[in-house]
């Protein structure tokens, strides 16, 4: 169910994504926030009439979808986009769930059978992860390990998020630029990847904070 607060993803034509929350729902509509654009994370203008397809985490862990366009611009305590809202009776529930990835850079503990290692993420998601690649590490692809990840929230506080991964695929380091490793999570907690979730949209949010000062 769509609530005050919930958090969205706007998928438009392209297949570009913009994350926005809820600010005040009513009974054919919803007031979101400016969008803020998946990869730039800059906040985005639309004109009236732009179509998307709207996306939320349901409290059952599903995704659920709905058409959705752009009716106006206004301003409650902070300016909102007035987009569309079919109903409950009309969103479409899928079963699979695409992760969307949040550049960021959080401590990791790598632990290998054989050794123990300590780097940061290049992105996150509620599937998986980058992480910069130890320059004194050697993985292989296909390789299994554990991770512990700190995520520092909004609230102060820090979440601990402690999973199997599996590496599935590497980038060498190019001059400058380090190696990279990217990995699959397996037998991660539905928590846990709720927290993940949380945790993107919170650094979502701040960026927009950020455009605003």
């Amino acid at each position: 169910m769509i609530e005050v607060g919930t958090e969205l993803v706007l998928t438009a034509e392209e297949n570009e994504e913009f994350y926005c929350k809820v600010q005040e729902v009513e009974k054919e509509k919803l007031y979101v926030d400016y969008p803020v654009h998946s990869e730039t994370r800059k906040i985005s203008f639309f004109l009236e009439g732009t179509e998307f397809k709207g996306s939320y985490v349901g409290k059952d862990a599903a995704v659920y979808q709905f058409e959705t366009q752009v009716v106006s611009r206004k301003k409650l305590t902070i300016p909102v986009l007035e987009i569309t809202f079919p109903g409950q009776e009309f969103l479409k529930r899928i079963q699979r769930r695409r992760y969307v990835r949040t550049k960021t850079s959080v401590d990791v503990a790598i632990n290998t059978k054989d050794r123990n290692y300590h780097t940061v993420t290049a992105d996150l998601s509620g599937g998986g992860a980058a992480f910069v690649q130890p320059v004194d590490a050697q993985f292989n692809k296909g390789q299994h390990i554990y991770v512990t990840m700190v995520l520092p929230m909004n609230s102060g506080g820090y979440n601990y998020v402690e999973t199997e991964a599996v590496i599935i695929r590497q980038a060498e380091p190019r001059g400058s630029t380090p190696g990279v490793i990217s990995v699959k999570f397996e037998g991660l907690a539905e928590k846990d990847r709720q927290t993940i979730i949380k945790y993107g949209f919170e650094q979502q949010r701040y960026m927009k904070n950020m455009e605003y000062k």
